[in-house]
């Protein structure tokens, strides 16, 4: 009866206003209905994080990417970009979906209606 559900928020009104964010890099934080979120680009395209390192729960402002590998700015912890998975940890990943040019980021919540 419950069970995890994806939820979808808006993030930008448009995709433009996601690609001026790497204009000339690729990761940024962006403030979301739901707290920070850690933006990464890479060759496969857009990927959304918590922004915090499960490590100590230090913020990834500064962070940086590595092959295909974010590095926390802190302790140089280096997580999957595909899968957030590092160091026996992981940081939490969202989904991005892009719908009639907005850009939406899903979070699982708990729901009685799946």
């Amino acid at each position: 009866m419950f069970g995890m559900k994806l939820k979808w928020y808006p993030l930008f009104e448009s995709e433009s206003e996601l690609e001026n964010l790497f204009a000339v890099k690729k990761t940024a934080v962006h403030k979301s209905i739901f707290g920070e979120v850690l933006l990464v680009k890479n060759d496969s395209g857009y990927h959304a994080f918590k922004n915090k390192c499960a490590h100590q729960n230090k913020p990834l402002n500064g962070c940086w990417t590595e092959d295909n590998s974010i590095v926390c700015p802190f302790h140089k912890y280096h997580f999957d970009i595909d899968s957030g998975q590092g160091h026996g940890t992981y940081i939490d990943k969202y989904e991005l979906r892009f719908v009639d040019a907005k850009v939406e980021i899903g979070k699982e919540i708990w729901s009685i209606f799946n």
